[in-house]
This record gives structure tokens, sequence and C-alpha cells, in this order.
């Protein structure tokens, strides 16, 4: 009976498939006698095998999922962020203010009515909520409901950005998008032309939009990852 499986149990994703592989350290071996014996050439060392044990009561996979699958804006146009020591909240919890007058919300920052935010830095008002409008000497009070805001003075660092609204299932459409990044979505419509060829028995096509999926996925990966490398000057280089 296996344990620790977090450490000794693997899975590889291949395409729908799953592939479950059991991490040992051991070689290939015999039985002689009542003996197990070592078979002369083998490597022994750290390997993945192929499970050789039963799974007698199922298996259990733990992974994350979308919260929201389908968003109003696409994950790129999301991006609007305020932070500083100036913003308060007042107002019996319904508007969110900043002693910067110059238009601040929706036009440096990038709100508008109707984004949805979260606010967090304040142990009082961390929490989502939704825009409702703006008011004041050039748009300094921003009015949201939602959670109830808790009243708060200017002084304490508090950060505000926006996060993708999502659309109710009866209300999803062609003009909503997928939670993912552009890179994402497209690896998505090759996915789904893959099944739609492999249904029509096309396997030549289906193996070419597989490609074409993966391939949009590793570059979404590799986006995420900026690696240097330096060395000092010669003499003292090492190679």
């Amino acid at each position: 009976m296996s344990y620790d499986t977090n450490k000794n149990w693997f899975y590889e994703l291949n395409g729908r498939f799953v592939k479950l592989w059991q991490y040992v350290e051991s070689a290939a071996t015999d039985t002689v006698g009542s003996y197990n014996v070592r078979l002369p050439g083998e490597y022994y060392g750290h390997q993945l095998i192929y499970p050789n044990e039963d799974i007698t009561n199922g298996l259990r996979v733990e992974y994350t999922s979308l919260y929201e699958p389908f968003i109003s804006e696409s994950l790129e146009n999301t991006s609007a962020r305020a932070s500083g020591s100036d913003i308060s909240f007042a107002l019996s919890g319904t508007r969110i203010t900043t002693s910067d007058t110059n238009n601040f919300w929706d036009t440096t920052s990038g709100f508008a009515a109707g984004d949805k935010i979260r606010v967090i830095g304040s142990a009082s008002n961390d929490a989502d909520y939704t825009i409702d409008s703006f008011s004041g000497s050039g748009n300094s009070n921003m009015i949201v409901s939602g959670s109830t805001l808790t009243d708060e003075n200017v002084g304490e660092s508090i950060t505000i950005y926006q996060i993708p609204k999502s659309v109710a299932d009866a209300s999803v459409d062609e003009s909503s998008h997928v939670n993912l990044n552009n890179m994402l979505t497209l690896a998505v419509m090759d996915y789904l032309k893959a099944q739609l060829k492999d249904s029509q028995g096309d396997v030549q096509l289906k193996e070419y939009y597989m490609r074409e999926f993966w391939k949009k996925v590793g570059d979404n990966e590799s986006n995420k990852r900026s690696i240097s490398v330096s060395f000092p000057a010669s003499p003292f280089a090492l190679k």
C-alpha cells in the first residue's frame, strides 16, 4: 500500500487522457527460490514505472478549475490598478475616495462603471465590489456595491485592481470571453477543432490541430519565464 502518495505518484496529461506513473527506487528483480534477486546489469536507482499495485478504491485527482469560466472582457482588458495611502472609505459603506482629483479612477487608471474590483491591504475592507458610478471633482469618488465598506481614513497603503466580471451561464453569447488570456484562448480553439476532426474521422487534421494546441500551450508557458544567465569576466570565468 502506498504512503506519501503526493511524493511517489505522478501523472502526465496526454491530450484528454491522464497517464499515471509510480516513483520507485529499485531495479528489475527476479525470484529465485524464496529470494528476490536483482538481475545482473540492471540499473538501480530512481525510476518512474507503470503502477505495480492495484487501486482498489478508485483514484482521486485534485485540481483547480475556473470559478468563472466566461467573463465580459478579455483578461488583457482587465488591468486597471490603483495603489496608495491616500485612499479612504466613507458614506455608509458605498464610496471609495482618493485625494487625487485628476480623474484618478476612470481615466488615469482605466476603471469604468460596471467593472468588478478587488480591494486588498485594508484589514477591514478586503473584499470584491462592483463599480456603480463616479462622482465628485475629477471623479474622485468611486461608488460601489457588493460587500459593505467599513469607514476608513487616509493613511493605510491600499491597492485596488480590476478582476474579471463573470457572465451568467444563461447570458453567455458570442461576445463573451473565455477566462483565459489570448494565447490560451487560441489554444482552446485548436483543441476544439482537433476534437471536431477526430469525430469526423480526419486523423491527419486532428493531429495537426493538436500540434498547434500544444505549441500555443508551450508558448504561453515560456512567456511566463524570464531567465538570464551571467558569467564573470575572464580570467575568473568557469566553464
